[in-house]
């Protein structure tokens, strides 16, 4: 296959990136466009699919600036934000905004769905709790209060998956996204006819779903002129952002945790077989885009998103006030911040709680605490919130050498400290900038025929860069803190539905 480069694009909440590996000198190049969300309340979390197209095009554009054209792009691979649901219609077009994956308008039907089933049934046919961000929950949502748009819906994709229509035409997805929609029987990676049946959703609404290196169209006319992408190279299915992310980072191998700390945070572990939770703690145990494989991850709903409310809020005082002027601050508190607790729970909580009524906290302000101190004490509350999910991946015998770190917070030296202690773990951070993106175009290389393993892909593109050791010290220290931590929640559980408005 001739060509110089492959391209992995993931479309993210705030943006959508690109990874384009360079076939010849083993580099990547990366670049990216904004997307905008839209809040219609403190439930809801809306994007326009049409815009995740224009951000697309313009995207290539971006691209093609840099690398003189496209013309050698040889591959394409998708990733995408997990969990949105978007409605198509018989002409190819979206019926309303996509309900992305931390809309919560659907926490009742999910409810229903517990209550209707039993926690453990849906656990043993889907492999996962249900959570309202998951398609079942919206789907039954938009039965009660729009019945209108399912009426004019012929396909249900998921966000990446809309750009792969435009692109070939195809309504295809991966097994790692299918995964995210409480419709799959995830253990025998394919649509569960049982749930279908139980909540009478027709298959034919559904798109095929293929392990993440099937081949699953190739770049249209239209497309390409449009996007400047070659007509007829390959679009390989991919993985929803948090599998590619893993493949990206390279957990491709045992003893590997990997953290995303981007809008949300993820933490992610490679498993051989299906992991079941029966304790309802927010997990997602979904098919990886290594064909059989699986992965156990949990997720916090607001982390790097904390930071950058904080940052917004703050900006009153400061208007440019920069990320690494934050930090700063942080550094002159030392660690516990003075007794001050934050609970990163802006938008309700996914793992270990599966709370959609949960809200962020600060606990314990006096006179004596400062903006610093609240600076720091969201970079350690968001810290708290990734050891929960560590936590439970080692119940599963889960447990990790080193937590590859990625995203924001991997540039700073303190955030990946303050990880490592209050984790007590190694952690590392490595050169690939968008783990999503960069998976994406591994998926692409290993699907395409580019390379012949996941293995080769990775040991040639991802190098290690720094290491940061926990302190003895300070893994007591936050110990002790954590307790109170996770004591906070239980103690405000019932209070939160009541603030609800």
């Amino acid at each position: 296959m001739s060509g110089r480069y492959i391209l992995g694009v993931d479309l993210g909440t705030s943006s959508i990136k690109a990874s384009v590996l360079d076939l010849e000198t083993r580099s990547i190049i990366n670049d990216s466009v904004p997307l905008e969300v839209s809040c219609p309340d403190s439930f809801s979390a809306e994007q326009n699919p049409q815009d995740w197209w224009q951000g697309f095009v313009d995207l290539m554009h971006k691209l093609a600036y840099k690398l003189g054209n496209l013309k050698e792009i040889q591959a394409v691979g998708l990733s995408g934000q997990m969990l949105g649901l978007v409605l198509m219609d018989k002409g190819g077009n979206p019926v309303r905004p996509c309900l992305i994956w931390c809309d919560q308008r659907s926490h009742r039907e999910n409810e229903e769905i517990k209550s209707k089933l039993g926690l453990e049934k849906v656990v043993r046919l889907t492999a996962n709790t249900p959570l309202p961000g998951y398609w079942l929950p919206k789907i039954l949502w938009l039965r009660k209060h729009e019945p209108e748009s399912l009426k004019h819906t012929s396909k249900f994709l998921l966000p990446k998956d809309f750009l792969r229509f435009k692109l070939t035409g195809a309504y295809a997805t991966d097994v790692s996204d299918a995964s995210g929609t409480l419709l799959f029987d995830v253990q025998n990676r394919c649509w569960s006819k049982e749930i279908l049946s139980i909540f009478s959703i027709d298959e034919s609404l559904l798109p095929q779903a293929v392990e993440s290196t099937t081949i699953t169209g190739q770049i249209t006319q239209k497309a390409a002129l449009e996007t400047g992408l070659p007509e007829g190279i390959p679009v390989v299915g991919g993985g929803g952002d948090q599998s590619s992310g893993g493949i990206g980072l390279g957990v491709i191998r045992d003893g590997i945790i990997s953290c995303v700390l981007g809008t949300s945070g993820v933490v992610m572990a490679k498993t051989d077989d299906v992991k079941l939770d029966f304790e309802n703690r927010g997990l997602h145990s979904f098919c990886y885009s290594i064909p059989g494989k699986w992965f156990l991850m949990g997720c916090t709903l607001a982390a790097g998103g904390s930071y950058r409310w904080l940052r917004e809020a703050l900006s009153i005082i400061k208007p440019d006030l920069s990320f690494s002027e934050m930090n700063k601050l942080a550094e002159s508190v030392p660690a516990g911040s003075e007794g001050l607790l934050f609970l990163p729970y802006l938008i309700g909580e996914r793992t270990p709680h599966s709370d959609p009524m949960a809200r962020g906290v600060f606990v314990g302000l006096s006179y004596r605490h400062t903006t610093a101190h609240i600076v720091r004490s969201v970079i350690e509350g968001v810290a708290f919130s990734q050891k929960d999910s560590v936590e439970i991946l080692k119940s599963f015998s889960l447990t990790g050498e080193t937590l590859v770190l990625s995203g924001g917070a991997a540039r700073s030296p303190l955030w990946c400290q303050i990880l490592a202690d209050v984790i007590g773990i190694t952690t590392q951070t490595t050169n690939i900038e968008d783990p999503a993106s960069s998976g994406a175009a591994f998926i692409a290389g290993v699907g395409s025929g580019a390379f012949g393993s996941f293995e080769e892909v990775c040991d040639l593109f991802i190098k290690r860069l720094q290491s940061f050791e926990p302190s003895l010290e300070m893994v007591e220290g936050y110990g002790e803190r954590y307790f109170v931590y996770k004591r906070v929640y239980h103690s405000l559980k019932e209070v939160f539905p009541l603030l609800q408005i």
